[in-house]
């Protein structure tokens, strides 16, 4: 604590199968500067609340998993800071990146949320977590698997003339930097902003709802922030149960997004894309090509269709 009357900021951490990562996340949220309370809702049974209790955290259990952003909104609740820190439980922030984000959004009253450098912790690279709201070309480019084009440097050179990629080569902004979209892995936001939309869809299970959010605070009007420190070190993927579980949730997120907020032609590309990843992850595990399909083409295309239907 700080000796202020009441604390800086608060913390919230949805955790779900989370036993491994989420003491040394919790250890690191006690570290910062002018911490309250830290919640944790765990939508698990693996023993993640044990450990979150045994370290002073106020413990949520809900073992229906009711979603990420669920989660989040349920903890928000709990805690009554004007800075909130959402957290996924394999992030372990750096010492001292918190506090100059708290300075940023006490200086500048229209900032909604901000984040730095999301540190891969088995690369040692910088992840994605800002850049601009994802579009079709990203949906297409995750389709045909061409990421790994970028290893080349030929090929990350051309990919920083085109704006609409160009953010997946350049991760680290030359200072603070306004953004369209700031992924939910260590975010500092700013509770009026949140409260002010309503927080997290709760239509988003995982994946998707933190591009959302932030779509929903730029029409609002409110301000997203990059930095550019080191913010947190995150073990990527540590709470998916495999690799393909996680593309699935991946689409079905993204494709929730895209039936809320793409225009029409937009729209077409995307279910495309879709369609085509769903046929190649149909080939690898055809005993699920259903639900593979169900969660990334036909459910989206029946939610966009309703959604139009009843006029929303």
């Amino acid at each position: 604590m700080t000796g202020e009357p009441y604390p800086l900021v608060d913390a919230v951490v949805v955790t779900y199968a989370s036993r491994d990562d989420v003491g040394r996340c919790l250890a690191s949220l006690r570290a910062v500067r002018g911490m309250g309370t830290v919640v944790v809702v765990d939508h698990g049974d693996d023993g993640s609340d044990e450990v979150a209790s045994s370290m002073g955290a106020v413990v949520v259990r809900d073992p229906s998993n009711p979603g990420f952003g669920a989660g989040h909104n349920r903890g928000m609740a709990l805690t009554g800071a004007a800075y909130v820190l959402l957290m996924n439980p394999d992030a372990a922030l750096v010492p001292g990146a918190v506090e100059e984000g708290m300075a940023l959004l006490d200086a500048q009253p229209r900032i909604a949320a901000c984040q730095g450098v999301i540190i891969d912790e088995a690369t040692g690279l910088p992840e994605r977590s800002q850049g601009i709201l994802l579009g079709p070309v990203h949906l297409w480019g995750r389709a045909l698997r061409l990421r790994s084009l970028l290893r080349w440097r030929p090929v990350r050179s051309m990919a920083l003339r085109f704006p609409g990629v160009a953010d997946h080569v350049e991760r680290v902004p030359d200072g603070p930097a306004d953004t369209a979209a700031l992924g939910a892995t260590a975010l500092l936001v700013r509770r009026a902003a949140f409260d002010e939309v309503g927080g997290f869809d709760q239509r988003f299970f995982l994946y998707g709802e933190d591009t959302d959010l932030s779509k929903r605070w730029t029409e609002a009007g409110w301000r997203l922030v990059a930095l550019p420190v080191p913010w947190a070190v995150h073990h990527a993927g540590g709470s998916s149960t495999s690799s393909w579980d996680r593309e699935i949730e991946w689409w079905r997120g993204t494709m929730t997004f895209a039936a809320t907020w793409f225009r029409a032609s937009q729209w077409v590309m995307a279910v495309g894309a879709a369609a085509v990843r769903a046929a190649t992850l149909s080939a690898r595990r055809p005993s699920r090509a259903l639900s593979a399909w169900r969660a990334m083409v036909t459910g989206p295309v029946g939610a966009r269709g309703s959604a139009r239907r009843a006029g929303t």
